[in-house]
């Protein structure tokens, strides 16, 4: 009876992953190819150190870029938000005298109005303004006000966000290289997909997990055959987030 070949240098290698798993089972590798291709494709080598192995095979971000500022973050106080911050209307509706809770709240639309969002505390009273009503008149009192949201406010930067120690920080890659799902990989190096902020998928597409490997040549996995997800190829756009090589040893 033939002994099944045993590779130990990938059983190392996938040892250290396990052991880090166990201690953090929020880990993920999305980069595994880098360090650690099936075979028959030959091992890159390796110093041996547990760092360098889950540096290369964990996730990247590049550095946070620098926030400018939003029109509600451009105002002065009580409508003070920090300038990575941007206000969002979330449909629900007021008409009591006073904040039912604390939040930023604006006018409704539909009102006449322009007044900007502003905080207000749990209890705090509502303005009262003149708007027109019906022949042209004009009728001071209380309106119908709306809840703002707080959100980051990054100019659609392509920032994949995690808690601390599950991403590496690496210098964008000059230029900036993005593709379509039907391209053929124009550089080696970790991609990155991404849709626009608003996309019904983004919280499950814009995530630092589903960054991978590539090799130049190679195509891009496709969301509907790859990932099981209802999403069309061409609402979909891969960044190049790091081409360098592992450095391990």
């Amino acid at each position: 009876m033939l002994v099944p070949y045993i590779d130990k240098a990938r059983a190392e290698r996938y040892g250290v992953l396990n052991r880090a798993l166990g201690f953090n089972p929020n880990r993920r590798f999305p980069n595994l190819d880098k360090i650690l291709p099936l075979p028959p494709a030959d091992l890159p080598p390796w110093d041996g150190q547990r760092k360098s192995l889950l540096d290369a095979a964990m996730g990247v971000r590049p550095p946070p870029a620098i926030p400018q500022a939003s029109a509600a973050s451009l105002l002065q106080e009580p409508y003070f938000l920090a300038a990575d911050y941007a206000l969002r209307p979330t449909g629900l509706h007021s008409d009591a005298p006073t904040a039912p809770f604390s939040a930023y709240w604006q006018p409704a639309q539909g009102q006449g109005l322009t007044e900007p969002a502003r905080l207000f505390h749990k209890g705090e009273e509502f303005r009262h303004f003149s708007v027109l009503v019906a022949a042209g008149k004009s009728r001071y009192g209380p309106v119908t006000w709306e809840q703002c949201l707080t959100i980051r406010h990054n100019q659609g930067a392509v920032e994949p966000r995690a808690v601390h120690g599950l991403l590496r920080e690496v210098a964008r890659p000059e230029p900036w290289l993005s593709c379509a799902c039907g391209q053929a990989c124009p550089a080696s190096g970790v991609w990155q997909p991404w849709v626009a902020a608003d996309h019904p998928l983004q919280a499950i597409v814009n995530q630092y997990w589903r960054q991978t490997w590539l090799t130049q040549g190679a195509p891009f996995p496709q969301p509907r055959r790859d990932w099981l997800l209802d999403l069309p190829d061409d609402e979909v756009t891969w960044h190049l987030m790091d081409m360098s090589l592992p450095d391990v040893g």
